[in-house]
């Protein structure tokens, strides 16, 4: 590839991603992988973190249409409590950072030249 290959991970990516573990877990792994250099583009090929990617996605949709729909008019009830999705958004969001951080794990442990 013509972009530099060896770019090194960014110098703010240990106290940002540690500033953000403690007010906000989930977007810490974002941070690690996102300021991760050349690294990234490894990060994004695991299975692990795409798995938790998609996670996160299955989990939030539900909750998004509903609110959505009820702020355009086309839900039966304009105030609607969905306790329901709300809740599933919460267990996707924990199983989806559970599996992004073994994605981290895994790829953190292997060789640098794979």
């Amino acid at each position: 590839m013509t972009m530099n290959d060896d770019q090194p991970p960014s110098s703010l990516r240990l106290p940002v991603t540690a500033i953000l573990a403690i007010t906000i877990p989930p977007l810490a792994l974002a941070a690690w992988i996102l300021l991760s250099g050349s690294r990234r583009r490894v990060y994004f090929r695991s299975k692990w973190i795409r798995a938790g990617a998609a996670t996160i996605a299955a989990g939030t949709l539900p909750l998004l249409t509903v609110i959505v729909l009820a702020k355009v008019g086309l839900w039966p009830d304009p105030n609607p409590n969905p306790i329901g999705l709300g809740l599933l958004f919460v267990a996707a969001a924990v199983l989806a950072g559970v599996l992004t951080l073994i994605g981290i794990i895994r790829v953190a442990m292997r060789p640098e030249d794979e």
